[in-house]
């Protein structure tokens, strides 16, 4: 299959309806490639604490990205739900490495979930299942953890999402993210929209983390091996498109980090252990420095 070079603006590629496309064809096109399994833009903050299994080490610094999320919280014992799973490598390496008594790769692409039970057959407590973000299908309250790397932004309706990570989560669980901002708005202006929907949905208030210095690190050091993976896999005419997709170096998604356009975060967020009324969430303003604020308001009990 060859990959279609696109005609629409370069800046509109990653988020909503094109980026699933375009994450659909990715898919198909490298379904016997074994080796792939990761997603993500990566990150370097140093040295990992993880010894990483031989069939890793290549994508260390997407697998460090994973680390980073997941270990804002404990995972030992824990039931961990990874939404967006994609090619499967950061399910496996929370359920490989971080203690966690079963992980659960969702995915909204019937032939990812198929890649990722192929391939990540022999891990034990690993399974994947097929799913819309929005609608997920697992029973309420049947998860600890909630994890979501480099996935929100293709999705269409993103309260309705966090609604349905909310509904999931088992009283005192976490939801782990992280993504990036869309060029379209200030970064500030994109995190105030996602702390109100997230003070919205009834979670706790959240703490985030601006790693954009980390991400722009992880793609300086996997640079090389991105152009070559690049080069072997991608037919002539679509490898401009691939490096975008890649954020590599002179790529316009490499720039927008570099220059402040775009910003990378992590953040994590706790479902309250007594879930206050709908009229009761009330979402508050972003501080100067850019942070997720919000205020939950107490009812007092008779």
């Amino acid at each position: 299959m060859t990959l279609p070079t696109f005609t629409l603006r370069e800046r509109q590629v990653f988020h909503g309806a094109r980026a699933r496309v375009l994450y659909e064809l990715i898919a198909w096109k490298f379904r016997n490639d074994t080796d792939l399994r990761f997603m993500n833009y990566g990150y370097f903050g140093g040295r990992s604490s993880v010894a990483l299994a031989q069939d890793e080490a290549a994508e260390r610094y997407s697998a460090a990205l994973y680390e980073a999320v997941a270990t804002q919280a404990p995972l030992a014992g824990c039931r961990v739900l990874d939404v967006g799973t994609g090619r499967g490598g950061g399910a496996s390496f929370v359920q490989r490495h971080l203690g966690a008594a079963e992980t659960v790769g969702c995915d909204l692409a019937h032939g990812a979930v198929a890649f990722c039970a192929r391939v990540h057959a022999a891990v034990p407590g690993l399974s994947f299942r097929q799913g819309d973000a929005m609608a997920l299908p697992f029973a309420a309250e049947s998860f600890d953890v909630v994890l979501n790397v480099e996935s929100a932004h293709c999705y269409p309706d993103r309260a309705a999402f966090f609604s349905e990570v909310f509904r999931v989560m088992r009283p005192g669980g976490q939801f782990l993210m992280a993504d990036f901002t869309p060029p379209r708005m200030p970064p500030e202006a994109e995190r105030a929209g996602i702390a109100q929907d997230l003070s919205l949905t009834g979670f706790a208030p959240p703490a985030v983390t601006d790693i954009t210095a980390a991400i722009l690190a992880g793609l300086d050091c996997d640079n090389d091996r991105r152009l070559r993976e690049i080069d072997a896999r991608f037919p002539l005419g679509t490898r401009r498109l691939a490096r975008l997709w890649a954020g590599t170096k002179g790529s316009w998604i490499y720039r927008d980090f570099a220059e402040g356009r775009r910003a990378y975060f992590m953040l994590r967020v706790e479902k309250p252990q007594v879930v206050l009324p709908d009229f009761l969430r009330i979402p508050d303003r972003v501080s100067d420095a850019g942070t997720l604020g919000t205020v939950a308001v107490a009812a007092e009990r008779a």
